[in-house]
């Protein structure tokens, strides 16, 4: 496979990425090579590709990309898509905004046994605003695998909510009126109740459910975090504040 892929580079005068022929569907960048008796597929990899494309993208991460495995996966998922290695990610480009989302996450985590996020970077039309994206993307990433949250497929929303977070921890006048050394000194089972709390949208049955406790468990524990911090989790503002300040904390304070 190497040496043919070498072979065609050399001919060509071109990049090119190979990969064996299974139905998939194809881009227009690709072709269609039979190669001792074994159908191959040649993508012609552009450099500069990413200057002329528009339209939604979406970025994934793992800590091992096999690009050509991935490869075959979202061209067996998806028609019509362009998909490109940038930096080290693995990104895909399509006119329109696909079904992508925690289910497709999963299948990819299925097939691969890898740990995956994926990340909707919007609908851009210019590369400037997908460089932005991406070094975002790329600056918060240690803290999103970090935060080891259950959902992994994250939007601009996401974004916004991490990078308020890491602007928390480089303010020193946020530092300074967060009591973080009362945040440490609480037990962590406590703050994670308040944050499970607040992830269910403040709604105690759903919590109690969700962590396995009993309605008067949680209850009493919501009681004792307003006792320590002050922070009546069943107040919107409270809530907010609690939650930036305890992530803060649990991203940053810690690494």
């Amino acid at each position: 496979m190497e040496d043919l892929k070498s072979f065609l580079e050399r001919q060509l005068n071109k990049k090119v990425n190979i990969y064996p022929y299974e139905n998939q569907s194809l881009s227009s960048n690709s072709n269609l090579i039979t190669f001792n008796n074994t159908i191959y597929v040649v993508d012609f990899l552009v450099e500069n590709n990413l200057d002329n494309l528009k339209g939604n993208f979406y970025l994934i991460y793992q800590s091992h990309i096999d690009f050509e495995y991935l490869k075959n996966i979202f061209y067996n998922l998806y028609d019509n898509i362009n998909i490109i290695q940038h930096n080290g990610f693995f990104i895909i480009n399509s006119k329109y905004n696909l079904d992508i989302n925690v289910t497709t996450q999963n299948i990819i985590e299925t097939e691969t046994y890898q740990s995956t996020y994926i990340f909707y970077l919007g609908e851009l039309d210019n590369k400037s605003d997908f460089n932005f994206r991406l070094q975002l993307c790329s600056d918060l990433l240690p803290y999103i695998v970090k935060d080891n949250a259950e959902n992994k497929f994250l939007n601009l929303f996401d974004l916004i909510r991490y990078k308020t977070f890491d602007l928390i921890n480089k303010d020193n006048t946020l530092n300074k009126l967060i009591d973080f050394n009362k945040i440490k000194s609480i037990d962590e089972e406590l703050l994670y109740t308040g944050i499970k709390f607040i992830n269910n949208d403040l709604n105690i049955s759903k919590t109690s459910t969700s962590m396995f406790l009993h309605r008067n468990t949680l209850v009493y524990r919501l009681e004792k975090i307003n006792e320590i911090l002050g922070f009546d989790l069943k107040n919107f503002e409270n809530a907010m504040i609690f939650y930036l300040s305890v992530k803060s904390y649990f991203l940053y304070k810690k690494i």
